[in-house]
C-alpha cells in the first residue's frame, strides 16, 4: 500500500530532516525499474522510511557513471536521469523556491526534493539554464574517476582542474549554483576554493579524522567549508564511518559531533547518500534512524536549536529556505 503525500501532515516531527543528498534516481533505476518511487516497498528510500525518519526534504542525486564521461554519451545519460527523474518521482514536490521549501518543512503539502548533480562532465554540453530548470541546485565536478573537468577521489596521483573544469565552476557559480566537493581530488579541491568565493558543500562524506581514506574529507578541507559558511554532509555510509568492521549509528554521531566541536552546529548536516550503498550502519539502515540521531544529540547536552541546524535548518539555509530549527 502506497503512502500519500499528504499522510505527511498527521504529525508533524519536531525536527525536520532536510537529507542533502540521496542516490534515489539511482537506486529506483536499480533495484526497482519502471516502478515509481510511492510503490516501492522495500530498500533504504522509501515513503514509509521517509516519514518515520521525519524527512521533509530530500536533496535526490543525478548520477552519472565514470563510464559516460565525454561528448558522445554524457549530456544524453543526463537527459535520461532527468527524464526518468521527471517520470517515476512525480510524487515529491519539486522546490523552486524558498517559500517552496519553507511550505514543505512547514507539513503544508508533500515531501520536497531539489536536485544535485553528481559528475558535470555532461555540463561541458547542457546548457546550464535548462539545468536549473530541472530543478538542480548544486553542482558536483567529479564521481570517483578522471573527466574533462578535474580528477575524483579515485585517481592516483591526482591533479587538479582542467582549464574546462576552471572555466565551468567560474560559470557554475556565476548561475548562482552550489559548487559541492564530494567526491573532489583534493587538488582540485584547492583550486575550486581558489576560484569560488562564496559557499562550498560537501553533500555525503566521512571524515579522515575517523576513516582516513581520499574519499573522506582532511580536517583543514572541512575547516575550510565551514570558514565559507558551507555544510558538510555526513554520510551514513559505513565506509565513510569507519575503516573496517561494523559501523553503528554512534560512529555517524562522533562524525557529526567532530564537527560541532570545532565549527559549531551550522556547519554540518546530514547527506545519508541512501541508495548508493549496501552496507548499512546498524541503527541507521535508512532515514527511519534519524530520529534516533537527534535523540543522541540531546542526550549528549546539544541545545534543540542546535540539533534543528543539523537534522535540516543548515540545509535549509545553503538552499535558500528557512533558516534554524525549532526552538
Amino acid at each position: 500500500m502506497s503512502l500519500h503525500p499528504a499522510d505527511f501532515i498527521e504529525k508533524p516531527p519536531r525536527f525536520p530532516v532536510v537529507d542533502g543528498h540521496v542516490d534515489l534516481v539511482y537506486d529506483l533505476m536499480r533495484r526497482h525499474p519502471g516502478i515509481p518511487f510511492e510503490q516501492v516497498a522495500d530498500g533504504q528510500v522509501t515513503a514509509q522510511s521517509l516519514k518515520k525518519g521525519g524527512v521533509w526534504v530530500l536533496v535526490a542525486a543525478l548520477y552519472c557513471a565514470d563510464s559516460h564521461n565525454g561528448p558522445a554519451s554524457a549530456a544524453r545519460e543526463m537527459r535520461r536521469l532527468h527524464d526518468y527523474a521527471c517520470r517515476y518521482l512525480e510524487w515529491f514536490a519539486l522546490l523552486r523556491s524558498p517559500g517552496e521549501m519553507a511550505a514543505a518543512l512547514g507539513g503544508s503539502g508533500p515531501p520536497g526534493i531539489v536536485f544535485l548533480v553528481e559528475n558535470a562532465d555532461a555540463l561541458l554540453e547542457l546548457d546550464l539554464d535548462e539545468v536549473r530548470r530541472w530543478g538542480v541546485r548544486a553542482v558536483g565536478l567529479t564521481h570517483a574517476g578522471r573527466n574533462r573537468l578535474a580528477d575524483g577521489n579515485g585517481v592516483t596521483d591526482p591533479k587538479g582542474l582542467t582549464a574546462a573544469g576552471k572555466s565551468l565552476v567560474r560559470s557554475i557559480a556565476g548561475a548562482g549554483l552550489i559548487l559541492d566537493v564530494a567526491h573532489l581530488a583534493e587538488p582540485g579541491f584547492r583550486e575550486v576554493a581558489s576560484l569560488v568565493t562564496g559557499p562550498l558543500i560537501s553533500s555525503h562524506t566521512g571524515l579522515r579524522s575517523f576513516c582516513d581514506r581520499p574519499r573522506n574529507l582532511s580536517d583543514p578541507q572541512v575547516a575550510e567549508i565551514a570558514r565559507r559558511g558551507g555544510v558538510v554532509g555526513i554520510s551514513a555510509a559505513p565506509e565513510m564511518l569507519v575503516p573496517g568492521g561494523t559501523a553503528t549509528l554512534d560512529d555517524l554521531f562522533r562524525q557529526v559531533d567532530h564537527v560541532v566541536q570545532r565549527h559549531g552546529p551550522e556547519a554540518v548536516g546530514i547527506g545519508s547518500d541512501f541508495g548508493g550503498f549496501d552496507d548499512t550502519a546498524k541503527g541507521a539502515e535508512d532515514h527511519g534512524g534519524l530520529p534516533l540521531l537527534a535523540e543522541r544529540l540531546l542526550g549528549a547536552g546539544y541545545p534543540a536549536g542546535a540539533v534543528g541546524l543539523i537534522m535540516g535548518g543548515n540545509w535549509c539555509r545553503i538552499y535558500g529556505g528557512i533558516p534554524g530549527g525549532p526552538a
